[in-house]
Order: C-alpha cells, then sequence, then structure tokens
C-alpha cells in the first residue's frame, strides 16, 4: 500500500504560529495510556535488524517493544517500513518530540523559496484514527507514515520542485510519491509527498500541495471523509467518492489556470492536436490517462492512467478529442 495522499491529511492541522521550543520535552513524560495504547507484549526479533546509535533510548522503557529496520519492507502488509520500532506510542512520542526542530528547519529552508509557505502542521495523530490505521486498515505501527506532519503550499510547479530539491539536501529522504499533477488515483488529491527522517529516528510526513488545493480541502473534507468511514463499514462510496475527486479536479484547474498550464480534468480536458506534457488523452482501450512525458524524436510519450498505472505509448496510439 503507498502513502496515503487524500484530503484526511488535512484534518488535525493546527495553522502556523509557533516559537522554536527551547528544550524539547521528555520521552519519559509519555506513556502507552496516555496516548490512548494499552502495553503489548511482543517477541523481540532476533535476525539482521541494524544497530542504531548508542544513545538513551526511548523505546529501552518498554522491554517488549522491537527496533525496526527503517526501509525494509514489512512482509505481513507488503509496506514499507518508516518507523524505528513496532510500538505505536513509542513512535508518536518520537515524532511529537521531533516536530520543533522539524517546523524550525521547514520554515528556514523556505525563506529562500518564492510561492512556497509552511501551511499547516500537525504534532500529533489521533489515537482514534491511528488506531483506525493500524485495526482497520492493515498497517503495521512502523509502517505509519504520518505521526507527525506538515503541509507545504505552493503557487508554482517551480516552486514545488524547488521545495522538493531543498528538502533532499537538508533531510534524509526515506521515500517519496508524486502525485502533484494528477491526483492520487481514489481521490485525484494532489501533492508530492516525502517522508522524512528526523535526528531521533522517528521519520515525519512531508506533503507540498498546490496551493488551491490545499484551501480547498481546508474548507470542505467532509466528502472524503464519508468515503472513507463507507469503505471502512462495507458500504458503497461512489457518490462521495465523485464528490471529493470534482472538488480537488476543480481546485488543481484554477492552480493551472493561473500558472498559465493546460487544465488536468473536465468535459474540454482532453486536447486535440499536439501531444503535449499534462495534455489528457484515451489510450487504444478507452482508458484516460494523462501525458507525463513526450519524446517528440521517437514519437513515444509516457502517460499515467486513472488508476495510477504509467504506460508509454506511441504517439499515433493516443485518442485524443473531447469525452
Amino acid at each position: 500500500m503507498t502513502m496515503a495522499i487524500h484530503p484526511l491529511h488535512t484534518l488535525g492541522f493546527e495553522p502556523i504560529a509557533f516559537q522554536p521550543a527551547k528544550q524539547p520535552r521528555s520521552l519519559a513524560n509519555h506513556s502507552l495510556e496516555n496516548l490512548g495504547f494499552e502495553p503489548a507484549t511482543v517477541t523481540v526479533k532476533t535476525h539482521g535488524e541494524p544497530a542504531l546509535p548508542a544513545a538513551p533510548q526511548p523505546w529501552s522503557l518498554h522491554p517488549a517493544t522491537v527496533i525496526q529496520p527503517v526501509g525494509a519492507m514489512e512482509a505481513a502488509s507488503g509496506r514499507t517500513i518508516v518507523q524505528p520500532t513496532d510500538n505505536p506510542a513509542i513512535n508518536q512520542a518520537l515524532a511529537t518530540d521531533a516536530m520543533p526542530t522539524y517546523k524550525a528547519r521547514l520554515a528556514a529552508l523556505l525563506q529562500n523559496i518564492p510561492g512556497a509557505t509552511l501551511a499547516a502542521t500537525r504534532d500529533a495523530k489521533k489515537p482514534a484514527r491511528l488506531a483506525e490505521k493500524i485495526a482497520g486498515q492493515g498497517q503495521p505501527a512502523e509502517t505509519v507514515s504520518d505521526y507527525g506532519a506538515a503541509q507545504i503550499a505552493v503557487d508554482s510547479p517551480q516552486a514545488k520542485d524547488a521545495v522538493v530539491a531543498t528538502v533532499k539536501r537538508h533531510f534524509p529522504v526515506l521515500r517519496q510519491q508524486d502525485h502533484f499533477a494528477f491526483g492520487d488515483p481514489a481521490y485525484r488529491y494532489r501533492s508530492f509527498s516525502l517522508q522524512v527522517q528526523m535526528p531521533n529516528h522517528a521519520s515525519e510526513e512531508l506533503q507540498i500541495v498546490p496551493r488551491e488545493v490545499l484551501e480547498a480541502n481546508q474548507q470542505e473534507h467532509h466528502d472524503y471523509k464519508k468515503a472513507r468511514n463507507a469503505e471502512l463499514a462495507g458500504r458503497t462510496a461512489d457518490q462521495a467518492i465523485a464528490a471529493a475527486r470534482a472538488l480537488n479536479d476543480a481546485a488543481m484547474d484554477r492552480f493551472n489556470r493561473r500558472n498559465g498550464l493546460p487544465q488536468t480534468s473536465g468535459q474540454n480536458a482532453i486536447v486535440k492536436g499536439a501531444v503535449v506534457k499534462g495534455s489528457r488523452v484515451r489510450l487504444a482501450d478507452g482508458s484516460l490517462a494523462r501525458v507525463v512525458y513526450v519524446d517528440p524524436n521517437m514519437r513515444i510519450a509516457r502517460v499515467r492512467t486513472e488508476d495510477g498505472r504509467n504506460v508509454t505509448v506511441r504517439h499515433k496510439d493516443l485518442g485524443q478529442g473531447r469525452r
């Protein structure tokens, strides 16, 4: 399962208004109970985990905790391990303690990038939603990306590229996912996401989001919540999903118009004429896709389908025109 990229991540964020903490909070102040979890007995793995630096470790408070090999695949779920332990309370404590440094570093980096602002942060995930992810959606605690998270709003694709390059120079990046132009397959929420590691081994989620998309989702996120809750309950959610997609598509079209870019949604979005990056096309099987790369000499294009597939096709095999 890939990193979640959808309007959910706007929930629980607070406006940026913070002072860098003088001293991080002691992890000794955290407990499983005050984070909404019960202590669990776990068998410690004995194979191949890389040793972490010799320093006082908060998980020593809970001997049953298993230190995890960050970057490896979690066997049962097939998801990437991005947190240092399998204990959700400890992962949350680590992420929360790293947030003052994380926010301060992001704010400093953005000072030199026009058109990019630190728009929202979340120091801790709501315990009920975290438990829902782990128990209800099959995401082991060590694979949850957003114990701590931040969102950067950008005014242009150029600002997005500058933020990505700068973050990669100043943080270890565990993984990345690019849904900036076309959105995720489920809800078409646009963002470029990075999972960055902090000095205490926690990792934090970073979303770089078109400003119009972020603003729309901060104002109206109920359609996504309705869809998510219906799916968790085993009910169909077609109407709510369609509403969430329409919200995200309309916001991205406003972003694109302001930047002089082609539309990426709507009845008139499938272009006529030359195949260009960003245009909407129809494949030979009838499915719709967006052009992400064009080679004019080889007469081929790479496209991303609405269900998230990347396909290389010849120009002559692309049908263009109105839907």
